[in-house]
């Protein structure tokens, strides 16, 4: 509905994705990203973090935007390194010119009539670039693409390709929608932006941070309410959305305020998709979840499990996993561990009967070593 609908009419979305740890956010984000493949949108998949990322500076923001974004491609198999980054958009849209002209002219003109974005530097530097592969200039597309990237460039070179303006955190919003403008001028659907907030907390490390990459969430969702993002989605993945919500003061009511409405099958223009509230029962969910890491996994080590003991193994495991850990936040991800050593069991033991004693003890042994992992991992990022 968005992608060949609402999006084709030069409008843009915002979604809030939430969902407990290990309740599959990034996986979400992947099949949004396949489905915009299929549908000719470029994608760019942003992990934020306090250090390399965070959302209080946009401009680093941008900077990973442009690292990570792909034209579309075969939704069967991962992005390859090559294939990310704007420099690799340029070349693809160089490339497809190419295919209905190879006379310099005919590519020249397309560069200078192209439509133009909202930053005037930006249109400058991807037509320098495009002209420099036209003349297969390597050096001189180098220069630009690295402008382009948000690194400092020599002024010689920002006087050379009339790059008046540096991506810093006064531009970065501008260069942000020149980009997405730029994207949705060359032929593709527009561009869907993920970000995943993949650690437990706000990629931020103080109030005034939080305030700060607040008050950028608000714009953004203000900008997709406006028509200067053409054909652009954007979902933001967090652990629990209080995160985002909790607190006092302007920022926080103006946030809450835009993102009060729920996402559902009655209501698709709600921003907010809980992935915890599936409208299926977690036992059930759990079940049909085994079945097809079952099916993947039997296809992995080309192995033919006994159905009758690989059923009952998913079935016992689903049960457990409800009734005994469903307070347990990554119960969903306690099961999906547990259910490959079990199917790996399976696999060495084709006559092991996996019963409800075999499942608790498996659970409740992966539960532990995951709360070690998990451990860990809070203390690395608090340190």
């Amino acid at each position: 509905e968005y992608l060949k609908g609402i999006l084709t009419w030069n409008l843009s979305s915002f979604k809030l994705v939430t969902g407990n740890y290990g309740g599959g956010k990034t996986h979400f984000l992947y099949s949004v990203r396949n489905l915009a493949f299929r549908s000719n949108y470029c994608v760019s998949y942003v992990s934020l973090s306090p250090t390399e990322c965070p959302f209080d500076k946009l401009e680093l923001v941008y900077r990973a935007i442009v690292a990570g974004i792909s034209v579309p491609l075969p939704p069967d198999r991962p992005v390859p390194v090559g294939e990310r980054g704007i420099e690799s958009v340029l070349r693809h849209w160089y490339a497809a010119r190419r295919k209905e002209s190879e006379r310099v002219a005919d590519l020249k003109r397309h560069a200078d009539e192209l439509s133009p974005t909202e930053s005037s530097s930006f249109s400058n530097a991807v037509r320098a670039a495009f002209d420099a592969l036209v003349a297969d200039d390597a050096d001189s597309f180098g220069e630009v693409v690295q402008w382009l990237k948000g690194e400092e460039v020599e002024r010689d070179t920002r006087l050379r390709y009339r790059l008046s303006e540096r991506v810093d955190k006064a531009t970065a919003f501008r260069m942000l929608r020149s980009l997405i403008q730029w994207v949705h001028a060359v032929g593709y659907s527009g561009l869907v932006l993920l970000f995943d907030e993949a650690e437990r907390g706000m990629s931020l490390s103080s109030s005034r941070d939080r305030r700060r990459a607040l008050d950028n969430l608000r714009q953004l969702v203000d900008e997709c309410g406006n028509s200067r993002l053409p054909g652009a989605m954007i979902l933001y993945a967090v652990p629990d959305e209080n995160l985002l919500l909790e607190g006092s003061g302007g920022v926080y009511e103006a946030l809450k305020q835009r993102l009060r409405s729920q996402f559902s099958g009655v209501n698709p223009v709600g921003v907010r998709i809980n992935l915890d509230d599936l409208g299926i029962e977690p036992e059930e969910f759990l079940c049909r979840l085994g079945a097809k890491l079952a099916t993947v996994f039997e296809a992995a080590y080309e192995v033919e499990l006994p159905n009758e003991r690989r059923d009952a193994a998913i079935r016992q495991l689903a049960g457990v996993a409800v009734t005994a850990f469903m307070l347990d936040i990554s119960y969903r991800r306690l099961f999906v561990v547990s259910l490959v050593e079990a199917l790996h069991q399976l696999r060495a033991s084709p006559g092991f009967e996996f019963d409800r004693k075999a499942a608790e003890k498996l659970l409740r042994v992966t539960s532990q070593r995951l709360e070690q992992t998990e451990r860990a991992d809070v203390e690395s990022e608090e340190f």
